[in-house]
Formats: structure tokens, C-alpha cells, sequence
């Protein structure tokens, strides 16, 4: 059983850091050119909203059940520092994915309220910082 959730737990990230990446990168397109004409507004906030609802969100919720799964199935390793550092990797990395949804409200009203293209990119580089973290502590379980 530990296999089929380290399995889920494997594609729902992929898809989770698939999806968050991906969205930033629209919130920074919204931001620079969603207000050039009514047209590219609603395409991006159709996108942005599409991908956060069904590929983003429903891909953090899978990869926080199957990896919840693996720690019931193998609850000592809540003991080792890795998975510690691991987890608070992943809460951090939840935290950007609400604000990435809370910008997505923001650009859906209005992509001038959102923050600088600058600011954007910036947390753009937030999940993939902790998705190295992640990887880090999975792979080489340093300590």
C-alpha cells in the first residue's frame, strides 16, 4: 500500500508544482498585459482560474492526502529531522499556493491591483526554492 501512495504522491506534485509555476507565470503575463484589452483579461482570468481550480488545488489536496497516507502508514518517520525539514518545505509551498490563489482573485477583479511584474517574479522563484528544499531532503535524507 505505501507504494501505490508514494506512486500518487509522485504525480499530484508533479502536477501541483506543475500547476503553481505555471500560474505565476500568468499572474505576471495578467499583470503586464491584461489590462491592454478586454479580450486578454478575460483569457487569462479564465486560465488563471481553470488551472487553479482544476489541476493546482485538486493536485496540493492528492499529493497532502498520498504523502499523509505513506507518514500513517510509516509513522516513525515523523522522527527523522529530513522529513521535518521536508514538512515545513510543504507548508511554505501551500502558503504560495493560496496566495497564488488570493492574486488570482485580485487579477480577476482588476490585474492593476496585483503586485509588480518585479514582485511577481519573485514569488515565482518561491516554490522552486522549496521544491528543491523538497527534493533535497527526499533524495539524500541528509540527516
Amino acid at each position: 500500500m505505501y507504494l501505490w501512495f508514494k506512486w500518487i504522491h509522485i504525480l499530484a506534485v508533479i502536477s501541483w508544482m506543475c500547476g503553481i509555476l505555471y500560474l505565476y507565470r500568468l499572474l505576471i503575463n495578467h499583470r503586464e498585459r491584461g489590462t491592454s484589452s478586454p479580450d486578454n483579461h478575460e483569457l487569462l482570468k479564465g486560465m488563471e482560474y481553470r488551472l487553479y481550480r482544476y489541476i493546482t488545488r485538486p493536485a496540493m489536496l492528492v499529493s497532502i492526502a498520498a504523502g499523509s497516507g505513506m507518514i500513517w502508514l510509516n509513522p516513525e518517520m515523523l522522527n527523522t529531522g529530513w522529513l521535518q525539514v521536508k514538512l515545513l518545505a510543504v507548508v511554505l509551498l501551500i502558503v504560495s499556493t493560496l496566495y497564488a490563489s488570493h492574486l488570482n482573485q485580485v487579477a480577476a477583479v482588476n490585474p492593476t491591483d496585483l503586485p509588480s511584474s518585479k514582485n511577481l517574479r519573485w514569488a515565482n522563484e518561491g516554490p522552486t526554492i522549496l521544491m528543491m528544499i523538497i527534493v533535497w531532503m527526499v533524495v539524500f535524507k541528509s540527516f
